[in-house]
């Protein structure tokens, strides 16, 4: 019996030791690993994670547009933003247990004093950096929204894939960061934030970069762009989504428009990161790998030189709304200026944008050479031509008589002459139906070939004969104008052809618009003699191509370019005063494209729900909700337009007009091609002419040997040639033949 008892006794503690032994190894063996891990983890601070610079934007020639420089960011960790409840408490225990003053208070009090901490850190964030506190909350609830989306997102996906579980247990590194409430901050609001928040554990001061232009940079402010925090969509698509450091965070800035949307993935860089252990000491560091550098086809100073142009021109009349310019190099097809004015500088951007906004007057943030969209007037009379030539409706030396009026005692389809007062251009061939821009020859032209052969030679010339492509350079602000075929007709007019569109389409007017860009590009296909998309970017890499205007010949194209010619050098030609220089031969057409004036004030009246309405009269709708405090998705019910501008002038009887002047040059080997428009500019011979001629001259006086100028022997033997002493094409316009029948 005591032998059994002691057997017993003995056994118990060889058991415990046994069990100890295998708990010990347990621990030490097998979770041996990830204890370490976690005891070093919890030796470690917060890792802070490190931002790249974003690469620079350089113009052709290395000139210095856009950089990044070291700036220091306001960040709050994301727990304290969403005043998530978990973190809350974590937050309270934690003072309760260092801070003498808490120690003994109930768990309620402790997190009241969290919440409360975390309201007095947003007054002080928005006393020390003077930014309204709506704009603070605005911040946060932007970067909450974004989080909670993607955490719906990844919810909804592991639901398909069978996994149940809340909402709320969907954990997303996300919840580990801490995002930027104040960007750029000056060193005084650095010192205050350090002195008043230094011991608020989810406010940091951390490293950042701020956007910096160069004093070259304004006249290329629509082109360059700006940057903007990411959406939920944006993160969502990001195919850098796996990678921890190159992937988009809640909060991150990029691209939004323009060159800095179009170079995201050259400009943007992967961030680095930094831990350190509590003592301080550097445990592990990755530096960030900075954005490559995108460098444009743009020559800053000649971009600054028109828009100085185009400036003057504009300011001449007050019923000038703005203008834009377009520059192509016709052997690469970069795009040398891409002007819009009026512009504005990045400050103005930042610090006024709500003035530039509501200017709806001369619209400064307009990108007009790629967004905005004009009827073209007569500078598609040699399109037009080119298209009677294809389907055999041209006879280069059939004549058509004008005598100013297209249908006998009609008040429509006039020459432009009779709203001059002017005779008839009388008796009209081909050639001469360009230099004189005769109506009354494309209205029968337009007539005969009908509106819709007509708009699908124009969508082949325009948007390439692989139509198919809307976006040229990949802007996002690109739009691609409006070419009236059959099926935008029928979708869009909710119509059919009518006899009459054929005669609009012919002269450029009806429903049919095109940006500038497309407009310069249009004569950098008839100098060059094949389609090639305009070039935005330098240094990326892009598979160029021509394609050839199926169906023209290369005789039909040596008459469109002489009928330009001649338009410019010869006496008669619409743009003889106006555009012709003497040491180049330009070839161009000039256009008076009618349009309306635009709404500038309009009555907005919104639906405020159970009946209520309120309306404002405000120059954009933005501007009304503010106006009366509505919520940014306060739906308007009604719009009703208040003004115009500009006015009708009393002394006028023919519509308003934009003013257009497109062109290239030289005539024998072409080497530039330039659209401008100036809008309610009036007549584009006496407006816009004389702009392109002055354009022409910067080019012809560039350092950088754009144009190369022509004897007066060569220019004497060009305006002395006839048209039966030019029949050869290919040895006046080598290019001619890449238009193949």
């Amino acid at each position: 019996m005591f032998e059994r008892r002691l057997k017993v006794v003995l056994t118990i503690p060889v058991i415990c030791g046994i069990i100890l032994i295998a708990r010990l190894f347990q621990l030490q063996v097998v979770f041996g690993t990830s204890y370490q891990q976690k005891a070093d983890e919890a030796l470690l601070a917060p890792r802070h994670f490190l931002p790249p610079l974003r690469g620079r934007i350089l113009d052709r020639y290395g000139r210095l547009l856009v950089s990044d420089e070291p700036a220091l960011d306001v960040t709050v960790f994301y727990g304290a933003l969403s005043m998530n409840e978990s973190y809350l408490q974590r937050l309270a225990k934690r003072l309760g247990r260092q801070d003498p003053r808490w120690r003994g208070a109930s768990p309620s009090e402790l997190e009241a004093e969290i919440e409360d901490r975390i309201r007095r850190m947003w007054l002080t964030l928005e006393q020390a950096s003077d930014t309204p506190l709506y704009s603070l909350r605005q911040r946060r609830d932007g970067i909450c929204d974004a989080v909670e989306r993607i955490r719906r997102s990844v919810w909804k996906k592991r639901q398909r894939d069978g996994y149940e579980e809340p909402l709320e247990s969907v954990r997303l590194r996300d919840d580990t960061w801490f995002y930027s409430v104040l960007r750029d901050i000056t060193p005084e609001v650095r010192t205050r934030i350090e002195l008043e928040l230094s011991g608020l554990p989810f406010v940091r001061i951390e490293p950042s970069v701020r956007r910096v232009w160069s004093a070259d940079a304004r006249p290329l402010c629509h082109l360059l762009g700006n940057l903007g925090e990411v959406s939920a969509r944006r993160i969502d698509g990001d195919p850098r989504k796996d990678d921890p450091l190159a992937c988009y965070r809640s909060g991150d800035r990029a691209g939004v428009s323009g060159v800095e949307y179009l170079g995201e993935m050259m400009l943007r860089g992967k961030r680095g990161y930094e831990e350190k252990n509590l003592d301080g000491h550097r445990k592990e560091f990755q530096p960030p790998i900075d954005g490559l550098d995108v460098q444009l086809t743009i020559d800053a100073s000649l971009q600054r030189r028109i828009a100085e142009i185009l400036e003057s021109a504009v300011a001449e009349d007050s019923h000038r709304t703005g203008a834009s310019c377009v520059v192509l190099d016709i052997e690469t097809q970069d795009v040398l200026a891409l002007v819009s004015v009026p512009s504005f500088s990045h400050e103005q951007f930042k610090k006024e944008y709500r003035v530039l906004r509501d200017d709806a007057k001369r619209r400064p943030l307009l990108f007009r050479a790629v967004a905005e969209e004009y009827q073209p007037g007569s500078i598609v009379k040699p399109i037009s031509l080119l298209a009677g030539f294809k389907h055999q409706l041209v006879d280069p030396k059939a004549q058509v008589y004008c005598d100013g009026s297209f249908i006998p005692e009609s008040t429509f389809w006039h020459c432009w002459t009779h709203w001059k007062g002017l005779p008839g251009h009388g008796y009209v061939a081909a050639e001469d139906s360009i230099m004189h821009s005769c109506n009354i020859y494309f209205y029968g032209l337009g007539q005969r070939l009908n509106a819709q052969r007509l708009t699908d030679f124009y969508a082949d010339f325009i948007y390439g004969p692989d139509s198919r492509r809307r976006s040229t350079t990949g802007l996002i602000e690109e739009r691609a104008g409006i070419i009236p075929t059959y099926d935008w007709i029928t979708k869009k007019a909710k119509r059919k052809y009518r006899r009459a569109d054929g005669r609009n389409y012919a002269i450029g007017q009806g429903e049919m618009q095109i940006t500038p860009l497309q407009a310069a590009n249009i004569y950098a296909t008839l100098a060059r003699g094949t389609y090639r998309d305009p070039k935005i970017i330098a240094n990326h890499p892009r598979q160029e191509r021509d394609e050839r205007i199926q169906g023209v010949s290369a005789e039909a194209v040596r008459i469109a370019r002489r009928g330009l010619y001649r338009c410019v050098n010869e006496m008669g030609g619409t743009a003889y005063k106006h555009a012709r220089l003497d040491h180049l031969t330009i070839c161009g057409k000039t256009g008076s494209a009618q349009c309306v004036a635009r709404v500038v004030e309009m009555k907005y009246t919104f639906d405020l729900g159970d009946g209520e309405t309120e309306y404002a009269i405000a120059p954009t709708i933005e501007n009304a909700r503010e106006m009366l405090n509505l919520p940014r998705n306060t739906k308007c019910i009604r719009r009703e337009v208040m003004k115009r501008w500009p006015p009708n002038r009393t002394e006028e009887k023919t519509p308003q007009t934009h003013a257009w002047f497109a062109g290239f040059a030289p005539y024998r080997h072409p080497r530039i091609a330039i659209a401008v428009v100036i809008e309610h500019g009036g007549s584009g011979g006496q407006t816009a002419g004389p702009v392109g001629r002055t354009i022409f001259g910067a080019l012809l006086e560039s350092p950088h040997a754009y144009l190369r100028p022509i004897s007066y022997v060569q220019d004497n033997l060009i305006k002395s040639s006839s048209v039966d002493e030019t029949a050869n094409a290919a040895s006046l316009d080598p290019l001619a033949t890449n238009l193949q029948p």
